[in-house]
């Protein structure tokens, strides 16, 4: 699955208008199981007492991570960097029209960052398994957190035999990380792991092949479909709703991904 040729169809189907990019970004919350996962912990966070002043959404996309930790910490600024051109531009027009003061998106590679100690949070959702050097891109993220600041991040998992979900993407380099991969590059970064959470368990991978694997297999290459994806979802999503709520309460031994939140040394 080109997961990237969908991706590029959804931006010129939802123009610059704010009205359909917010209606898509509540829609991914809703459907995606990894959205819940890291707004969980991103709540616990605020809970906990962390304020925030900078942050970088590493690897940002149409920038629906943004935008909600934009939301939740209205007095810290994020920096969303990705390296094509037309989504961070459309990133800062939606941000301009929506009175988003506290965002701007810039064009970056992660593989030559340049910042050094100025985030307290970073966060990159489903990016590391895109690109070879994940070791280089970890270790610039690190050096641009402060002392202390974090870094959440989300993953396949591959535990060495079963590459779960992470096979359905063409764009993928890897299959996935294991927890003592993900400790081992972590650690070689100065990051401490503080906690790993095995996602798309049981449960999940159910709600993910409901919402996400058969959805784009439709779509791919028949956008016209769309329609009927749409009532697809209004028939499933009951049944896949249940299946996240009862996959995020589950301690997942396997799974097709992981939440990591690991602070700097």
């Amino acid at each position: 699955m080109k997961y990237d040729l969908v991706k590029n169809r959804l931006e010129k189907l939802l123009g610059d208008s704010p009205f359909l990019r917010k209606l898509f970004f509540a829609a991914m919350d809703r459907l995606f199981l990894r959205s819940r996962y890291v707004a969980r912990e991103i709540a616990m966070l605020k809970r906990s007492g962390f304020a925030p002043q900078q942050i970088l959404d590493a690897g940002s996309g149409f920038g629906q991570y943004s935008f909600r930790m934009a939301r939740i910490f209205p007095k810290a600024r994020i920096t969303g960097l990705d390296v094509k051109e037309e989504i961070v531009a459309s990133g800062n027009r939606l941000a301009q029209r929506s009175g988003v003061e506290n965002i701007s998106f810039k064009t970056g590679d992660l593989l030559d960052l340049g910042y050094l100690g100025q985030f307290d949070l970073a966060l990159s959702v489903d990016v590391l398994e895109h690109i070879e050097d994940d070791r280089a891109v970890i270790g610039n993220i690190s050096k641009a957190l402060k002392p202390g600041g974090f870094f959440i991040f989300t993953t396949p998992y591959f535990d060495g035999v079963n590459p779960g979900g992470a096979v359905f993407i063409d764009e993928h380099v890897r299959p996935g990380y294991s927890r003592d991969e993900t400790e081992e590059k972590l650690f070689e970064a100065g990051l401490r792991l503080k906690k790993f959470t095995i996602t798309y368990g049981y449960w999940g991978n159910i709600a993910w092949n409901l919402l996400q694997k058969i959805p784009m297999r439709l779509l791919s290459g028949r956008f016209w479909l769309l329609p009927v994806v749409f009532i697809y979802f209004i028939v499933v999503y009951p049944l896949a709703w249940i299946c996240m709520k009862l996959d995020m309460i589950s301690d997942n031994r396997s799974g097709g991904g992981i939440l990591a939140v690991t602070e700097k040394i």
